[in-house]
């Protein structure tokens, strides 16, 4: 247990309560939807990782998973529904409407992972 430090102003002894520096992270858009769904839905788990310090790690490292499940189910379904350079020489408007579907379809996804996470 961690012992606490007291400062005395005017004879009076005041818990000295200091948060620990946070590291700085640059979160893409998946982090940045959990720390406003933390904020707004999740207080208590907010405050919780916020005044261990551990709110940032958190961020940072599920950004990270889920930058990287995007990337992969975006490959995933490429394959899945045939969306190849082929495609693309043949019918660039039908291609890019294919990835717009694969990606809409993707994001709606995580969206609803990062939410119930």
């Amino acid at each position: 247990m961690k012992e606490i430090k007291y400062v005395e102003i005017d004879g009076v002894l005041y818990p000295d309560l200091r948060l620990t520096p946070q590291k700085q992270v640059h979160l893409s858009r998946f982090g940045r939807m959990k720390l406003k769904h933390l904020k707004e839905h999740r207080q208590v788990q907010y405050t919780n990782l916020f005044m261990s310090g551990e709110l940032n790690n958190y961020l940072q490292e599920l950004d990270d998973e889920m930058k990287e499940l995007y990337n992969r189910l975006i490959e995933q379904y490429k394959v899945e529904w045939n969306i190849t350079e082929e495609l693309k020489e043949k019918d660039q408007m039908k291609w890019v409407q294919e990835l717009n579907n694969i990606r809409v379809t993707v994001e709606e996804y995580l969206i609803n992972e990062i939410m119930n996470m």
